[in-house]
């Protein structure tokens, strides 16, 4: 590779380097402009709206806006969409939900009045983590537990503050808890005061209250 080769190389780097801070930047500032606090949900994509933890995310996401606490989701559908359409509910408008996508991922939910994309994962990931003062987590697949786990890793390493996170669906999450219990925490690999970073219910008033000691209402 010649020196005008990696000159091309590198300015394409660098461009593709500059595009992505100024995407978090502007991302960051549009987040901040939300009604504070945020809770972060998550869920599923491929959940249908009659799903009863869609349902379920309805009621809780329009429980967070009647109370001002303005909700933050990946702007998908299924569970996402679930959610920001009971935040919609409240009838405020802008300025109480928002949803962050990834660019070519999917279309963004109907119910998404305020609305960022971004071109790379960790991108949206970082703005789905950094403002917000909880983290609901409904069913979901493998991004859903990407999710999670990047947010139980920043915790566990200090690198964000210990916040509530509330999953919903004591059936769904009972197997992963098993799971974390008998085989990864016997291992060693996780302490049990790791596992005492979430708490599991089906009870949204619990979910509610949980979040509510954060945001001190």
């Amino acid at each position: 590779m010649n020196f005008f080769q990696r000159l091309w190389t590198c300015s394409g780097i660098a461009w593709r380097l500059f595009k992505t801070y100024t995407q978090m930047l502007y991302g960051s500032w549009k987040v901040l402009k939300l009604e504070q606090p945020v809770v972060t949900i998550f869920g599923g994509s491929r959940f249908l709206q009659d799903d009863p933890y869609a349902v379920e995310a309805n009621k809780l996401a329009q429980m967070f806006v009647e109370h001002n606490i303005s909700v933050l989701t990946g702007g998908g559908a299924g569970i996402m969409e679930a959610a920001s359409c009971g935040a919609l509910k409240r009838g405020a408008g802008k300025g109480i939900s928002m949803g962050i996508n990834v660019s070519g991922l999917e279309d963004k939910n109907p119910c998404v009045n305020e609305y960022f994309s971004t071109n790379h994962f960790f991108s949206r990931k970082w703005l789905l983590v950094r403002f917000s003062t909880a983290f609901v987590v409904f069913p979901g697949g493998f991004g859903t537990l990407d999710e999670l786990a990047e947010i139980l890793t920043l915790m566990m390493t200090k690198k964000v503050p210990k916040l509530p996170i509330v999953f919903i669906g004591v059936e769904y999450w009972e197997p992963f808890m098993q799971w974390l219990k008998n085989e990864v925490l016997a291992h060693g690999a996780i302490s049990q005061t790791e596992l005492e970073l979430f708490v599991v219910t089906d009870d949204l008033n619990r979910a509610f209250s949980l979040v509510c000691v954060t945001c001190k209402l």
